[in-house]
């Protein structure tokens, strides 16, 4: 018996210190090219001999602004997951109309992104569901950022509902680059990145599907991927119809 839980506590160990290991590289990684990147700019504005044009100049300050937006995107996902870790996580549970907030969540990517396409499919007299606003609108941007970030050549969404049993189903799908079915089985671990090449070069710290299960599972709901590699995935979550849920006000 005493074999049999010193292998338990090693292989433990093990894996403890490989996700301290991938948390010190990803962490310094996506840490290092957006101050590299401030770094470089400022100096650049910062010499007596630089001549730039207006718009270089607003090009060169642009490019500042949007990797200071990415740390301190990174910085509060890192706080975010440590709350998690912690049991902190704290919600308003109420009565919620999923439409209004996906309408809204969906005209503020557009605006964004003005070159991706979202189709809407939202039945009519979908029933109210108990949840966070604020949480689920984290939930439902993240999934819409990242089909937008992993769907470089074909940027084509479409955001489904549906009703089943006692839940409300959201869907997020893309015709993007797919996920491997080994990933699958990890996209929703904390810092955890396909091990695709592409996607392994593009920003990202393994942190936002992490976020997204802890929020749906505090809301007595469950996430998951249905996805064919270079053919597209499909993330969907489930939150309780109101009159079915069994949630407190508040959930810490």
């Amino acid at each position: 018996m005493n074999g049999i839980l010193n292998v338990r506590d090693i292989t433990r160990e093990r894996e403890e210190e490989e996700q301290r290991s991938r948390f010190i590289s990803v962490i310094s990684h996506e840490l290092q090219t957006p101050i590299a990147i401030i770094k470089g700019y400022a100096s650049t504005l910062a010499r007596s001999d630089a001549m730039l044009d207006p718009e270089a100049l607003r090009s060169r300050l642009i490019a500042v602004e949007e990797e200071a937006d990415r740390l301190n995107k990174l910085v509060g996902n890192l706080l975010y997951a440590s709350r998690i870790q912690a049991g902190g996580l704290q919600m308003e549970i109420v009565p919620l109309e999923l439409p209004r907030l996906i309408e809204g969540v969906v005209r503020r990517l557009q605006a964004k992104s003005p070159d991706v396409s979202v189709t809407l499919d939202l039945p009519p007299n979908l029933p109210t569901v108990m949840a966070d606003r604020d949480r689920v609108e984290e939930v439902l941007q993240n999934l819409l950022d990242n089909a937008v970030k992993y769907s470089p050549r074909q940027r084509s969404l479409t955001l489904a509902c549906s009703v089943t049993g006692d839940e409300v189903i959201v869907s997020v799908s893309d015709v993007g680059m797919g996920i491997s079915l080994r990933d699958q089985e990890h996209i929703f671990n904390r810092f955890h990145r396909a091990s695709n090449g592409m996607i392994q070069s593009m920003p990202g710290a393994g942190l936002g599907l992490y976020i997204c299960r802890a929020i749906v599972e505090a809301h007595g709901g469950h996430i998951w991927v249905e996805s064919t590699l270079h053919e597209g995935s499909t993330f969907s979550f489930s939150l309780p119809r109101v009159e079915k849920a069994h949630l407190p006000m508040v959930v810490f």
